[in-house]
């Protein structure tokens, strides 16, 4: 009894000094948590895209054992996946951007075309304005402040190099990340099984009166996520073809490229679809604004029949999370992160729901058997 005491008492005091040493040096500490969690942005990146590109290796995986189930050539099933995954996201991207660039050129060039006689008003003003004649002809250069120019120049120019200098460092950043990041994630796909049994090992090792727990908590998670990716893709393929079928037949401009940015829009729940639309009300509206308004009101009867039959079915019964709840994640998450919140935070709060649905009906279950 008196050991255990005495090991408390130590166990207390050095919680306690370690409590007064992370208030003391907390500055410092935060310095090399976030000096830490900055040199690890390519790795996290890298496992988010490792996570979704799995989604489709698994699918590829499953058809090779199908093709080759009779064949010597399993081992390379996982190279045949990695390959595909990768080749069609980069093939989905390619489309992407063919249906879009070509549309946005032309929306560019007719907004300036339609727009040039507001260009030619601006010159002829200048040109038949006498004020401004009168102030061309009694310029002097003597009476420039030649100082002042030279401070500008050195400060402006050298102001606009270091802008320069700035956008060139965070591009080639930027790059150097996505190239770490697609590495990593492809290192990480090659190497899931291993992963997996290393993690599998700790947790035997460390955790094993928890194991059973942290297991059931982890493919709650895996569950709610992968199966919001894949519902929130396939609820906004749907929609992006929609529109751009609906388009097509009531003969709208620029239907391919509003369909693709809706689509991308309904990605983001709730609000993302609105967001696209917006973008696609804008741009018609340059063209006619009669059609902007069909469009308008196409689009409101579309995401209305997105929202009541279409999302509750592809997205709703995967996630299993009430609207109400799905509305206070988007709200929550838009505030903490952005649009990358409100994506994250939905899932999220639909494992929360199950993890804590399931946990109340066995509280429940078992008081009633007491």
């Amino acid at each position: 009894m008196k050991r255990y005491i005495n090991h408390h008492h130590l166990s207390l005091a050095l919680a306690l000094f370690v409590l007064y040493l992370a208030i003391t040096y907390w500055g410092n500490i935060a310095k090399i948590i976030q000096t830490v969690f900055s040199a690890a942005v390519p790795l996290l990146i890298g496992c988010l895209i490792a996570y979704i590109v799995n989604l489709l290796l698994n699918q590829y995986e499953r058809l090779y054992t199908h093709l080759f189930s009779k064949s010597k050539q399993q081992k390379f099933k996982r190279p045949f996946g990695i390959i595909m995954s990768y080749l069609t996201i980069i093939l989905l991207v390619a489309i992407v951007f063919s249906l879009v660039i070509p549309e946005l050129v032309t929306c560019v060039k007719l907004l300036i075309a339609n727009h040039s006689h507001v260009i030619n008003n601006f010159i002829d003003y200048f040109e038949h304005n006498s004020d401004f004649k009168g102030l061309l002809n009694n310029f002097n250069t003597r009476n420039i402040q030649w100082e002042k120019v030279g401070k500008y120049l050195t400060t402006g120019v050298g102001g606009t190099f270091r802008t320069v200098i700035s956008t060139a460092s965070s591009v080639f950043s930027a790059a150097t990340t996505a190239v770490i990041a697609i590495f990593f994630s492809i290192y990480l796909l090659i190497y899931k099984e291993m992963l997996h049994h290393q993690f599998s090992k700790l947790l035997t090792t460390y955790c094993s009166r928890y194991q059973t727990q942290i297991i059931k908590v982890v493919r709650v998670f895996d569950e709610s996520y992968s199966n919001y990716i894949i519902g929130q893709c396939k609820d906004a393929a749907i929609l992006g073809i929609s529109c751009f079928i609906g388009m097509a037949i009531l003969r709208m401009p620029y239907a391919s490229m509003i369909g693709v940015v809706t689509a991308f829009g309904a990605l983001i729940p709730i609000i993302g679809a609105i967001l696209g639309s917006s973008v696609g009300v804008i741009i018609i509206f340059a063209v006619s604004p009669l059609q902007a308004g069909i469009f308008l009101i196409f689009i409101i009867l579309l995401q209305q029949l997105d929202n009541r039959i279409t999302y509750p079915l592809v997205v709703g019964r995967s996630i299993g999370l009430p609207s109400v709840w799905v509305f206070a994640a988007v709200i929550i998450g838009g505030g903490i992160s952005g649009i990358l919140g409100m994506m994250f935070t939905v899932p999220l709060f639909a494992a929360l729901y199950k993890l804590l649905s399931a946990d109340a009906r066995n509280r429940i279950t078992i008081q009633k058997n007491e």
